[in-house]
């Protein structure tokens, strides 16, 4: 019974994290919310983990004042560093481009045609105002037989606006919470109602 409750578990958890991996360590998930799943962004082709570092000038630089990774909701404008973690292995033998737009499509940065041979595409981007962006990969991949358009990862980029949870992830933490209850429920009650018949069962 409980290795069946543990199992419903771990099923739920997985669905919540909106198709996330697990990579370790604590980030800061989509909704701007510090969580183990990172930051995957896929589409029907390809799958990358997300990470954008937002640089303070006012601060000194080192290897112990690296800032946290942020999701696709950045807190505020700035420096940052956008940066594509390539998970398709095939991918990193082909050429990725990525490039990073403006809600009016003015480009803001761009890396151009190159194969990613450390499997990460990396490019700085100097957000002047807040607003919506886009960041796009495109890879050129002859074995998919698409057009580069048609198969590039866009991925939605928020820049200092307030980020709100969607319907489908109110949803779904609504559902976590039902079954955490009724988990807990029948923890403090199952045993409770099986202590008098093992009673019973020993007279």
């Amino acid at each position: 019974m409980m290795r069946s409750l543990v199992a419903l578990m771990l099923c739920v958890t997985a669905i919540s994290a909106d198709a996330s991996i697990p990579l370790g360590g604590a980030r800061k998930g989509v909704g701007g919310v510090y969580d183990m799943y990172g930051c995957l962004q896929t589409n029907d082709y390809y799958a990358v983990n997300f990470a954008a570092y937002q640089i303070d000038t006012a601060q000194k630089q080192d290897v112990r004042s690296l800032p946290q990774p942020e999701c696709i909701d950045l807190p505020k404008a700035g420096k940052t560093q956008i940066t594509l973690d390539l998970l398709d292995l095939d991918v990193r033998k082909k050429p990725v481009s990525m490039t990073v737009l403006r809600e009016d499509g003015q480009v803001m940065a761009e890396v151009p045609m190159a194969i990613a041979r450390q499997g990460v595409v990396s490019a700085m981007v100097d957000f002047k105002t807040t607003g919506k962006f886009e960041v796009i990969l495109r890879v050129d991949d002859n074995d998919l037989k698409t057009p580069v358009d048609v198969s590039a990862l866009r991925i939605p980029l928020t820049v200092g606006l307030v980020a709100e949870q969607q319907p489908g992830q109110r949803t779904v933490w609504g559902l976590l919470a039902v079954i955490a209850a009724i988990v807990g429920l029948l923890a403090f009650a199952l045993p409770r109602f099986l202590k008098p018949r093992l009673s019973d069962g020993a007279g």
